[in-house]
């Protein structure tokens, strides 16, 4: 078992990268919509598993409110990332779909490396991969355990794109 303090160190530099991760997408990236399995991001991630969904079936497949969703799609059409057309089935029926702008996004977002990264070394690379590797096998397990919910499901899938452009 690890050492007390060493862990609680640990978890506070976690802490800290975590609320510095969303300061510097805010101040470096700016007004480009943050691909993560939050708001925006989350929408575009669904879309790229599936297209053409009403603002309804998003809300309903991503667990989020249907006036949240109508707000996240609303700020992606304004940055051209998705569109809205009205569903050939009923008029009443607004369908997202991605821009070919969104689909770029989404693919330069996962092959996107930091320039805070390039600080590393190879060996500290290995390190750091492995490291975060043995962490997040530990909460997807922990998070199966307590809701292994569909929406649950979509995190992993969604986390699990990222990963892709770099496996070898």
């Amino acid at each position: 078992m690890a050492n007390k303090i060493k862990a609680e160190l640990a978890a506070g530099k976690l802490a800290e990268y975590d609320q510095l991760s969303k300061i510097y997408d805010d101040v470096i990236k700016q007004a480009r919509p943050r691909l993560t399995v939050q708001g925006q991001g989350k929408i575009l991630l669904a879309l790229a598993d599936e297209d053409h969904l009403s603002q309804r079936e998003l809300a309903t497949r991503l667990g989020i409110s249907p006036q949240s969703t109508s707000e996240f799609v609303n700020k992606l059409v304004k940055y051209h990332l998705v569109t809205l057309t009205k569903s050939p089935n009923d008029r009443r029926i607004n369908l997202v779909n991605l821009t070919s702008e969104g689909r770029k996004q989404i693919e330069s977002a996962a092959q996107e490396v930091p320039p805070f990264i390039k600080t590393l070394s190879d060996t500290e690379l290995d390190q750091l991969s492995s490291l975060l590797s043995k962490i997040t096998t530990a909460m997807y397990a922990d998070i199966d355990a307590a809701n292994s919910t569909l929406g649950v499901k979509l995190h992993k899938l969604f986390a699990s794109r990222y990963l892709k452009q770099f496996k070898p």
